[in-house]
């Protein structure tokens, strides 16, 4: 038998066959659309066009590239930590997606510099230019998975920068891409990725995260890169590292160092923030038409202070722990942790599930199992590594498989030592590349107690079951509060709240706080109950 010689050419060879490409690929379907196109880039990279074509194939990829990406990441943006199978294998996928694409403007960049490729002439600043903003957009994922950033993309962030900036072009303005109107510089793809790594990513809300996006994306041009000055301090990057931004002084300063140079971005975000306190709309500001407040004032004067000011001392310094911290989580599970007791519904004698009817018929009463869950209550405290606290704040850390958290969810955390659980927030999470899951908690005002509330009763309604709840007392300048399950909160309603045996009608009047599985609310007490 005669040996087979495969082909040696390419998939696509110029932007015409790339077009007929398109025309057949099936790029409905997301998830299908991201296996495609990763597919041929790896194909073009075993077997490529001629240089110029090939820039051309990888420019017109592009925005079917970003479309796909942006729909499939939907599977695991935002979502609660650890992430499903489903959810890790959408994020691989997009990750392969944007890490072939870079590889591949990558390639023709060193072509470009270092070979001198004639038909790559005059390209260096759009070559440089995507090869930062595949990066950039593949930490952007990171964020949007709350997946921990490796030195590794740092590197080769730092790495395309220095490339650009000794080949003169970090300043030369190109196209954003196919059919876009508007322009940028490898300064600024590079500075909107550190705007975006200091903006603490993995404790922004999906659609904070796209305004910080939006807005580092706006604002870059804003912000110089300079060596060190005599005097300089601020936030630096180092290009022959692979570390994020971080606060620094000339004096730790080496040639590879270059700070952020913030003065005309204070000014910007400053005079925003002064507006929007004013009562100005944020669309008129320019700041999107999705932009609603108070949330966007709020975020962009939290955001003022990450980009501009030098890290603020804590009020209560931070220690480092080797103990242990007990969390649990879910409103029943924490109802049991802080009381102590099974938590009673004094439903009625009729309020009997499906499930409840057939072990009576079964069992003539209760199940073992049945019996047994309902005297643990449910109740699951896992053992977290606490990595430091405060006398507000904790850094936590789990190694392997548990409950999945959310950004703002409820948790009872009890620390090593201490006699009771405490309520807490959590503020942000990460995935780390270890398969550890690290989390930041805040504890929320005052000593929490567990309560039970239900709708307040009328003489023509008969009273519903009670359900679980908390209230935290007068702390820190605040007047009590209530912890409501998400949903709950509505201005003016009322409701029947019981502590202990004592059964009173309280008023809701403003919500203080929204998260994850919970509403917090300030409430008046109208006085005892009067019905059921």
């Amino acid at each position: 038998m005669p040996s087979f010689l495969p082909t040696q050419q390419p998939v696509v060879a110029d932007a015409k066959s790339c077009e007929a490409w398109l025309a057949r690929a099936t790029l409905a379907d997301p998830k299908q659309a991201c296996h495609e196109l990763t597919g041929l880039l790896e194909s073009l990279e075993d077997v490529s066009p001629a240089e110029g074509a090939y820039l051309e194939v990888l420019e017109r990829l592009r925005e079917p590239i970003v479309i796909a990406q942006a729909e499939h990441g939907k599977k695991f943006a935002a979502r609660p930590l650890p992430l499903k199978d489903y959810e890790i294998a959408a994020f691989e996928q997009v990750f392969d997606l944007w890490m072939t694409l870079g590889r591949a403007y990558r390639r023709l960049l060193r072509a470009a510099i270092e070979d001198r490729r004639p038909d790559l002439a005059g390209q260096e600043a759009l070559l440089a230019q995507r090869a930062l903003d595949c990066v950039g957009e593949l930490m952007l994922v990171h964020y949007r998975a709350r997946r921990e950033v490796d030195g590794e993309l740092w590197q080769t962030l730092h790495q395309v920068y220095q490339t650009a900036e000794q080949a003169g072009v970090v300043m030369t303005t190109v196209s954003a891409g196919h059919r876009s109107k508007s322009v940028s510089t490898c300064t600024e793809v590079y500075v909107r990725a550190l705007l975006l790594a200091l903006a603490n990513p993995f404790g922004l809300a999906a659609r904070e995260l796209a305004w910080t996006r939006r807005w580092s994306t706006m604002w870059a041009y804003k912000v110089d890169l300079a060596a060190a000055t005599a005097d300089a301090q601020g936030y630096a990057v180092d290009l022959a590292g692979n570390q994020p931004p971080a606060w620094s002084k000339a004096e730790a300063a080496r040639p590879t160092v270059r700070f952020l140079e913030t003065a005309n971005l204070r000014r910007s975000v400053r005079s925003r923030v002064k507006k929007l306190d004013s009562g100005v709309d944020p669309q008129t500001l320019g700041l999107g038409k999705d932009c609603m407040q108070p949330e966007v004032g709020r975020l962009l004067a939290a955001l003022g202070r990450a980009w501009i000011e030098s890290p603020s001392q804590r009020q209560f310094t931070r220690r480092l722990v080797t103990g242990r911290t007990e969390l649990t989580s879910g409103l029943e599970s924490i109802h049991l942790a802080l009381s102590g007791k099974t938590f009673r519904t004094a439903a009625r004698h009729w309020d009997y599930t499906r499930r409840d009817a057939e072990q009576l018929y079964i069992y003539q009463g209760v199940s073992p199992a049945a019996a047994a869950e309902h005297s643990a209550g449910g109740f699951s405290a896992e053992k977290w590594e606490t990595l430091d606290e405060s006398a507000n704040g904790f850094r936590l850390r789990r190694k392997g498989g548990g409950e999945r958290l959310a950004l703002g969810q409820l948790a009872g955390l009890k620390p090593e030592g201490a006699r009771s659980f405490i309520l807490c927030e959590v503020r942000w999470l990460m995935a780390g590349i270890d398969g550890s899951l690290t989390i930041g908690a805040s504890a929320l005002p005052g000593l929490g107690s567990a309560v039970a509330v239900r709708p307040a009763s009328t003489p023509n309604n008969a009273p519903e079951s009670f359900t679980q709840a908390f209230m935290l007392p007068n702390a820190a300048a605040q007047p009590s509060s209530l912890i409501l399950p998400s949903g709950w909160y509505q201005h003016g309603r009322e409701l029947e709240l019981r502590e202990e045996e004592d059964v009173k009608r309280v008023k809701l009047l403003g919500v203080v706080q929204r998260g994850y599985d919970f509403d917090r609310a300030n409430f008046s007490v109208l006085g005892p109950a009067s019905f059921g």
